[in-house]
């Protein structure tokens, strides 16, 4: 499950590509909008409302509302006030983040494995980044460190809103539709209070405003919840370094955008690396857990 949010991210650029006109907190507001009335139709017809509502601790619901608020927040400020390809690069060190955390978590194991497929990965993202680098003039004196300072916050909210929702394994994952009911809000007051409202642009964006809310944006984060409170933490911080790999290759399949030798380079790295620290710590799990099931039996 955490893997098809990863899938689903990886399309994030290629939709925002077509959403460029729309300003960011309305683009914010829009798509976790669509994402909203989407949960809200699922539970609807599934009559979950009132029990997700009830299962959801309050706490979860502050927790998982502003960290999705804030992370997208710092990032498009990110993008506003530094180099793009340096804020990328800070920004996306949230994976590393998570399999770092996670290792210091109740029930999970730092394995050597992620250490060496992390770091594989990170270098491959680097090397992407700079070639996209290569081929674009950026004025650094039009931006600050504080453009940094939200990049770098982007990474760190994210990978801890990750592994704190560990916390709330029992919460049931619908509790996403008020997550995003919540950014939505949040986002809305945000636009009309620092952005010019501007809603004239055409169908070709609209239709990438629902493709995000209905994919990156809707089922994504609810694939994520699943993955985080059920999955390999570890495991699934190392496997998010595909996405800016796959993020690319959707971008020169889909757009007129060219692949340069060095992106190849580094979506070969970026998948070198998810696939050592994926293929090996799953034997090892396997036979600790043979090893423990007898004791829990016992107990």
């Amino acid at each position: 499950m955490g893997s098809i949010a990863i899938l689903l991210w990886s399309a994030l650029a290629l939709f925002t590509t077509q959403a460029k006109l729309v300003p960011p907190l309305l683009l914010l507001t829009l798509t976790f909008g669509v994402a909203s009335l989407l949960f809200l139709l699922v539970y609807f017809v599934k009559n979950e409302l009132k029990t997700s509502w009830q299962q959801t601790p309050k706490s979860a619901m502050i927790m998982g509302g502003l960290g999705f608020y804030f992370y997208h927040f710092f990032y498009f400020y990110a993008f506003q006030h530094a180099p793009p390809v340096e804020a990328g690069l800070i920004a996306y060190l949230w994976p590393l983040f998570i399999v770092l955390m996670a290792g210091m978590t109740k029930g999970n194991a730092l394995s050597w494995t992620h250490l060496i497929g992390a770091i594989i990965a990170f270098a491959g993202t680097g090397i992407m980044l700079q070639s996209k680098a290569q081929t674009i003039s950026i004025d650094d004196s039009a931006y600050n460190w504080t453009g940094y300072a939200a990049a770098f916050s982007c990474a760190l909210i994210w990978s801890s809103y990750s592994v704190a929702n560990r916390r709330f394994q029992t919460v049931p994952s619908s509790a996403v539709l008020w997550y995003c009911l919540i950014t939505t809000l949040l986002a809305g007051v945000s636009h009309l209070s620092l952005e010019e409202p501007n809603w004239s642009f055409p169908m070709t964006t609209w239709v990438a405003i629902l493709g995000l809310g209905l994919g990156p944006v809707g089922v994504a984060f609810f694939c994520w919840d699943k993955g985080v409170k059920k999955g390999n933490l570890s495991l699934l911080g190392v496997l998010s370094y595909t996405a800016p790999a796959l993020s690319t290759a959707w971008l020169g399949l889909f757009t007129d955008t060219q692949l340069t030798t060095g992106q190849i380079i580094a979506c070969l790295l970026i998948t070198a690396g998810a696939l050592f620290a994926s293929l090996m710590p799953n034997k090892k799990a396997r036979i600790q857990n043979e090893k423990l099931a007898p004791l829990e039996i016992d107990q």
